[in-house]
């Protein structure tokens, strides 16, 4: 038998040295308005991204996590093991957290040493006129004569740290919304508005993030003609959660007997391009 010379031995014990530790792994979640336990999206390995499945092995039973909203408020805890959301949603999972607190407002969860904010993110007040106009003009353009303009939400953000801030709008009115959720169809002139507003090149672009408008006429289940399902859409957080420099978008949508919650990759040339999601319903 050939044994290893010594200076073989040497070599292959400082290639084990010099072996790059594992990246630490970036879970990411969502606390949706008035919960307490936030459902897992996934996470980022240093590599790859990894589906709620893949990750849960990975999580342990008293993590540190830091929870923020889109304020910048941020809250450190400690996180139990996650569980399945159980049928008819198997494959989502959540997991508790201690302190547990409820919030008005969405809050993105990753672990507690991981910085999401390389630039700041600041929240606007709806009155701002000029995206009432944006909303109004995409609204006419869709189809509504007399849109009822409701402003939910301005947030602003270098999202891929170019030097220049994209906005993004959140705009719906339902006449019959509980909440999170739509009614199932919706009265004529209902919708539900999600956009990113950028600048590129001197020139402004509106991208939709995600958009529902109700039929111009009441429904009639006897038609037999499909039900335009409503749909409701929210910006759920902005963050960093692999680490790039770059600033990911979270997306809420939700319809009456469910939501899913996403992660996407914003960049000019190619939009949004979905990386995480999970989500429940009927």
């Amino acid at each position: 038998m050939v044994r290893p010379s010594l200076s073989a031995l040497a070599l292959l014990a400082c290639a084990s040295l010099a072996a790059p530790a594992p990246a630490p792994l970036r879970p990411a979640l969502v606390l949706l308005p008035g919960e307490t336990r936030p459902i897992l999206l996934g996470a980022w390995d240093g590599g790859r991204w990894l589906s709620p499945a893949a990750t849960v092995p990975r999580l342990g039973a008293d993590d540190r996590y830091r929870v923020q909203d889109l304020r910048g408020q941020a809250t450190t805890v400690r996180g139990t093991r996650a569980a399945s959301l159980g049928v008819p949603c198997e494959d989502s999972f959540d997991l508790g957290l201690n302190p547990a607190t409820a919030s008005p407002a969405f809050r993105v969860v990753t672990t507690a040493a991981t910085n999401t904010r390389p630039r700041p993110v600041t929240v606007l007040p709806t009155s701002n006129q000029a995206y009432r106009g944006l909303v109004r003009d995409e609204l006419v353009r869709r189809g509504l004569k007399n849109p009822q303009v409701d402003l939910l939400g301005l947030t602003r953000a270098d999202l891929d740290g170019d030097g220049t801030d994209e906005v993004i709008v959140e705009a719906a009115y339902y006449t019959g919304r509980s909440g999170l959720y739509p009614p199932p169809v919706g009265e004529p002139g209902d919708y539900s508005l999600l956009l990113l507003r950028s600048v590129r090149n001197g020139k402004v672009k509106t991208t939709v993030l995600g958009a529902s408008l109700a039929p111009r006429l009441p429904y009639d289940p006897g038609s037999g003609a499909p039900m335009p399902m409503a749909s409701f859409y929210r910006l759920a957080g902005l963050a960093d959660l692999n680490g790039d420099g770059r600033m990911e978008v979270l997306t809420f949508s939700s319809y009456y007997e469910g939501f899913s919650v996403t992660v996407g990759e914003w960049t000019p040339q190619g939009g949004l391009r979905l990386r995480l999601e999970t989500g429940c319903g009927a």
